[in-house]
């Protein structure tokens, strides 16, 4: 499970570099995900490596990460992703890595609210590998990880992992004033279930219907 991690990440991280160095182009997160059909064909016998965890001293996932994946190596994205085009003031893209899972986490600030909106809309509209179009309400085809999405005033969250992703515990942690919490859209894509889409306001979850 080790070699294989290893050469996962570092496959990863030569991808990652050469999309960067070369045509700028956005990568889609199944290409950063280590669940991609490319990574099948991986020798676990050769020989990787050692690379450098990148867990920083501060930033939005720390305290969270620390409770919920405390056994978790930290990782870098430095390739484009596509909210990375509707001009964020501020962002952190991560990988992380345990035994047992592997965590993509993305957090953007905007300037204002249209611009957070368009980037999770635009997002929406060409969502995935396949560029599948979604609106609000939508069901999102079945996939064997989970995702949430978190879309605030100027705020967008995304994560993804192979283990459920307990929304109550992540906000209560993310946030220790639960109460203040504001999210114009909260939008669960669990593993082979049903999509929930929800609405918080000053703390509290409510289900939001298809227009």
């Amino acid at each position: 499970m080790k070699l294989f991690t290893l050469a996962v990440l570092a496959f990863l991280i030569t991808s990652v570099v050469s999309c960067s160095d070369n045509e700028k182009e956005t990568v889609s997160l199944e290409d950063i995900s280590h669940t991609s059909d490319k990574f099948d064909k991986i020798d676990d016998k050769k020989e990787i490596p050692e690379i450098k965890d990148e867990k920083p001293k501060k930033g939005y996932f720390l305290i969270a990460f620390d409770s919920i994946y405390k056994d978790a190596s930290w990782f870098k994205l430095d390739s484009l992703l596509f909210p990375d085009r509707f001009g964020p003031s501020k962002m952190e893209k991560w990988y992380l890595l345990n035994e047992k899972d592997s965590i993509v986490a993305l957090h953007y600030e905007f300037k204002d609210s249209l611009r957070t909106k368009n980037a999770f809309f635009n997002w929406l509209d060409c969502y995935g590998s396949t560029c599948t179009s979604y609106q609000v309400g939508s069901q999102f085809k079945k996939q064997s990880r989970n995702s949430l999405f978190l879309v605030g005033e100027n705020q967008l969250v995304y994560l993804e992992a192979k283990s459920p992703i307990v929304l109550d515990k992540l906000i209560g942690i993310l946030n220790e004033e639960k109460e203040d919490q504001n999210w114009m859209y909260v939008l669960e894509i669990p593993g082979k279930k049903k999509t929930r889409w929800s609405t918080m306001k000053e703390g509290e979850l409510k289900e939001l219907k298809r227009f």
